[in-house]
């Protein structure tokens, strides 16, 4: 009887602690979680969304400037705004401008759709998102009915018995206690000379071990110096004939088997030539026509003769144009492809 009214008052004690500390970490979360922020500064970010709605309305097909402020500034002022809803962002980043893939012959139409879907959801994200925070201000917070604290008191009759039993359960538990019935007089000594002897046999092994390691690498190592003394005679020879061979090679050769050049340059990846001295990127790309910008040349021009004072052309398939490198030297291009993967042919003229 005595020990289940003991028991019922740590119980009762232990949910009572148990509800105030669960009553606190609710209070303390919700306040986080709807601490709002200032009327002045929302209204202020709503203004600034709104405005991003008109201009996203306003965005003409192909002003990647202007859309790339859109998309920086829609994350900068949506997570300012709604810090609670993370996912917000990878549902702009979803969001798309250019086809998936794109087949010969379709034109410009499906670069224009893309860009007006994209446009579209756009608008409705921002559109979504202002009506999402006008709503949470206009709506009113749920009262909370203050919790009731009920006070249980549970009387405890005769603690001097409880004092007794306590004692005798502890000088039991002293009594058989295994530390208590060890000679330690003999059981150190034991465990000393025990340790040493692993000791001693620990150190015989490792040295064992560690002779025949040693002996394995100065093996290795003796292997290892007739393989470097084989290696260095065979390419002494190897280097021997190298020279030899480039005597043969008359003075006046030159690399003819570099042109004809054919390279293939796909739409903004640009594609180095003549050891990175040139690069060659294709701006823009609509049907059979292809606008190519070079770099590290002194310009193009339609025919041989023409005057070199630009770095982008505009070609078709079929077309030759020519430029002149920063060494004056002079190369027709024949365009191969401009479609999809604009290939080029570029031959040096003498």
């Amino acid at each position: 009887m005595l020990g289940s009214s003991l028991l019922a008052k740590i119980l009762a004690d232990f949910l009572f602690g148990f509800y105030l500390l669960n009553h606190v970490l609710n209070h303390a979360t919700n306040d986080i979680q709807t601490r709002s922020i200032p009327l002045e500064y929302t209204q202020k970010m709503i203004e600034k969304i709104e405005e991003l709605k008109s201009r996203a309305e306003s965005l003409n097909y192909k002003d990647e400037k202007e859309l790339d402020d859109i998309i920086r500034k829609t994350k900068m002022y949506v997570e300012k705004l709604f810090p609670m809803k993370p996912t917000y962002e990878s549902d702009i980043v979803a969001i798309k401008f250019k086809p998936s893939f794109y087949v010969t012959g379709m034109g410009d139409q499906p670069y224009r759709d893309s860009w007006t879907n994209g446009k579209q959801k756009l608008i409705n994200f921002l559109d979504t998102r202002i009506e999402e925070k006008n709503l949470e201000l206009t709506s009113k917070p749920k009262t909370k009915s203050e919790p009731r604290i009920i006070e249980k008191i549970v009387t405890v009759q005769d603690n001097s018995r409880i004092d007794e039993l306590t004692q005798e359960n502890s000088e039991l538990r002293k009594s058989k206690s295994l530390w208590n019935k060890i000679n330690w007089g003999i059981f150190i000594p034991s465990i000393l000379t025990a340790l040493g002897g692993a000791f001693f046999l620990g150190n015989i092994i490792g040295n064992a071990k560690f002779d025949t390691e040693k002996l394995e690498i100065f093996e290795n190592n003796r292997l290892l110096e007739k393989k470097n003394d084989s290696l260095t005679k065979e390419l002494d020879s190897a280097n021997n004939k190298i020279q030899n061979l480039t005597k043969l090679i008359p003075e006046n050769l030159t690399n003819q088997s570099l042109f004809p050049l054919k390279i293939d340059i796909s739409f903004l990846s640009p594609t180095s030539i003549f050891e990175g001295e040139i690069l060659i990127t294709v701006k823009d790309e609509i049907g059979e026509k292809a606008l190519i910008e070079f770099k590290g040349i002194k310009g193009v021009s339609k025919t041989a003769s023409g005057t070199f004072d630009s770095q982008i052309i505009e070609v078709f398939k079929g077309d030759r144009f020519y430029f002149k490198s920063e060494k004056d030297n002079l190369y027709s291009v024949n365009v191969l492809s401009s479609s999809l993967h604009v290939k080029l042919e570029i031959i040096e003229k003498k």
